[in-house]
């Protein structure tokens, strides 16, 4: 009988299709969602080996076989490379096919449970008896929440080495049931994800990584999504020669499309000063059903739920302070003349574009983590003059929250020659022209 990871079938095929393969030294080279882009099998450095490995996994996955048959494989073709590996050898072959078929099992259930999600709109944690159960896991068991719950994000199976929970999905009329036989008026409440350093490599090179409790460092992910949503995944940084060997196109290059008309306005759209900025703040965030005490969420053209609160107003990184730009830099007050330009931008904008950027750190160099932005643009004209409104929001443990909004000033460049600085990255809409 086959084992669920065993399944043949086209998501989970596909899945498996789309890797690009990549040599590696060790298993932390690549990390969480790349693994749903690449290929790896930790300490595979040459193509050949990696090719053999990528094929009869592939062969195992189209036609269902079992992990014998890759054991069998993978001796020959371990014999055949002459390759040096760390652990046992039946350890390390079955890591490497359970971990394989049961990323690829889990992608190819999740792109169907998504295609599913207004029919089946909940998910369901399901842990597998086994001889020595992970206790969390166990905890896990039977929690309901919406497919669009954060919580899938770093707690869609599996989670962990050789974990074999599952995620079921729902109606509605089967999480009722499933719900009131628990005796519960509706899904679980939104579970707080509690976060632990953990150190890996700890007989090489240590390092300390953070992962949720109850998770196996490394993961933390969603496949599936990660796979549908390949722009979120972080750039695959120091692979470009093996990129572009094998002609496949990197993480960040996009050919940009020519720039959109701007939206023509009459002048009376340009608000006169006023002396209380805040109440400007206040009638944008009007709009969106927020306001500076409280949050609001927004779906956007491309029907994703974005967060709109006093953030995009704030100075700094620290968002949960009062500490407003203009009163760091009493100039940005003017901006806000042109609130409803700012709130035109995010509603109807003229594109929509996601970009990869790093952190800058102590030493003043951008080379820190990787963060994720969405920027919102638009052009307008008013009077035959020229202005451009911006919205960028960052990727976070709580979704897309807004991190800035503002028209750019005329200062060292052009507002024009600004605006189309911001066009790079992944051009995720573009409205009709």
């Amino acid at each position: 009988m086959q084992s669920p990871e065993q399944l043949a079938f086209k998501e989970a095929i596909d899945f498996f299709k789309q890797k690009i393969k990549l040599p590696t030294s060790g298993w932390r080279d690549i990390w969480q969602q790349q693994h749903s882009l690449a290929f790896v099998v930790a300490g595979a450095q040459t193509d050949a080996l990696l090719t053999d490995f990528y094929n009869t996994l592939l062969s195992a996955k189209e036609q269902g076989t079992n992990y014998s048959a890759f054991k069998n494989d993978f001796d020959a073709i371990v014999s055949k490379h002459k390759w040096s590996y760390n652990g046992t050898p039946g350890w390390r072959s079955k890591v490497i096919y359970d971990t394989n078929m049961q990323a690829a099992y889990s992608a190819g259930r999740w792109q169907q449970q998504w295609a599913l999600r207004g029919e089946m709109p909940y998910l369901q944690y399901v842990h597998t008896s086994r001889e020595h159960p992970r206790l969390e896991h166990k905890n896990w068991n039977g929690k309901i929440l919406p497919i669009t719950s954060p919580w899938w994000d770093t707690h869609y199976a599996p989670n962990g080495w050789g974990c074999k929970c599952r995620i079921d999905p729902l109606t509605r009329s089967q999480a009722e049931h499933e719900w009131t036989s628990a005796g519960k008026t509706g899904p679980d409440p939104e579970p707080e994800v509690v976060w632990e350093d953990r150190i890996v490599g700890k007989t090489t090179s240590p390092k300390t990584v953070r992962t949720p409790v109850g998770i196996d460092p490394g993961f933390a992910y969603n496949p599936g999504k990660a796979y549908l949503e390949p722009h979120t995944v972080p750039p695959l940084t120091g692979y470009d020669r093996v990129l572009n060997k094998r002609q496949v196109p990197l993480a960040q290059g996009v050919e940009r499309p020519s720039v959109i008309p701007p939206t023509k306005l009459p002048a009376s759209a340009i608000l006169p000063p006023s002396k209380h900025p805040i109440e400007r703040v206040n009638d944008y965030l009007g709009l969106f059903g927020a306001s500076t005490e409280k949050a609001a969420v927004f779906i956007d053209v491309t029907e994703t739920p974005i967060v709109i609160s006093k953030a995009l107003f704030i100075q700094g990184n620290d968002k949960s302070t009062d500490q407003f730009k203009w009163l760091d830099d009493p100039k940005k007050a003017n901006r806000l003349d042109n609130i409803n330009l700012l709130a035109m931008t995010l509603i109807e904008p003229d594109e929509v574009w996601w970009l990869w950027v790093r952190d800058f750190t102590e030493s003043g160099k951008q080379d820190g983590g990787w963060r994720l932005r969405r920027r919102y643009l638009k052009s307008f004209e008013i009077d035959g003059q020229k202005k451009y409104g911006m919205a960028v929001f960052e990727w976070g443990a709580n979704g897309w929250t807004g991190a800035t909004t503002f028209t750019p000033d005329d200062e060292k460049e052009t507002r024009e020659s600004y605006f189309d600085k911001q066009r790079m990255g992944r051009l995720v809409y573009q409205r009709n022209k």
